[in-house]
């Protein structure tokens, strides 16, 4: 009975220890109180009730400003919640990965997984998609961006600005999914060549990179220019894919 049994548990053990070798612990970026392991502008961004908070609602944003890890990361699933506080849809922000900053400027280089709105027409320029309606706002929640690379060629309109939206989610399933008042989980995995987005669990984004770009690079947290609006962000948890 004892030899019956144990050729299975043995496999059971071997393919647990498998499954523990592919990731390792999980780590906290924010630890709710400071602003420790991050580097980016303290006047923008600010530590309130255990959230990191990009923007203001007494002035416009004037640039697009990004706190960012200190620490590189390649391989990893991303956590956290994010939220806006604004008088209307025109806010923006995002979770910038495997990124780096680009010299004399304000912007960083990489992927983005975007939160918030932005003008329908803009879809069309930076993307291959066209929205049936172009006269509004479009929801980037959960979409896969690609920004400011020394190698413009990957961006449709490098003279207006170099940026390439290559996932854009489904609007109709941002609507349902999303809570325009209230937290809402990024969830991000980047591993190898592939990349995916969620949003409150539901999938957004599946990307393939067939170029050959960085594979390593910071977290970073976006506060967009625009109207007088808040973005906030918590619970950031990242766990290393091995």
């Amino acid at each position: 009975m004892i030899k019956k049994f144990a050729y299975p548990i043995l496999l059971l053990c071997l393919s647990m220890l498998f499954i523990s070798c592919g990731k390792s612990d999980k780590i906290m970026l924010f630890d709710g109180e400071s602003f420790e392991g991050w580097e980016g502008s303290k006047t923008v961004f600010r530590i309130e009730n255990e959230a990191i908070v990009g923007g203001s609602l007494k002035k416009p944003n004037d640039e697009s400003y990004y706190l960012c890890t200190k620490q590189k990361y390649e391989n990893f699933e991303l956590r956290l919640q994010a939220k806006f506080i604004s008088a209307d849809d025109k806010t923006n922000g995002g979770i910038s990965f495997r990124a780096s900053r680009v010299p004399n400027s304000n912007e960083v280089m990489g992927y983005q997984a975007d939160i918030g709105y932005i003008d329908a027409r803009a879809i069309a320029l930076f993307s291959d998609f066209i929205p049936r309606d172009t006269t509004g706002i479009y929801p980037l929640w959960g979409s896969l961006v690609d920004e400011c690379r020394p190698d413009t060629s990957r961006y449709p309109r490098p003279d207006i600005f170099p940026v390439r939206i290559f996932e854009v989610a489904n609007k109709e399933l941002i609507e349902e999914t999303i809570d325009p008042d209230g937290w809402n989980e990024v969830y991000i995995k980047a591993n190898g060549p592939d990349i995916e987005i969620k949003i409150n669990g539901v999938a957004t984004a599946n990307f393939t990179e067939r170029d050959n770009v960085p594979t390593t690079g910071c977290i970073c947290l976006q506060v967009h220019s625009g109207d007088p609006f808040e973005v906030w962000y918590k619970n950031v948890e990242l766990q290393q894919l091995d």
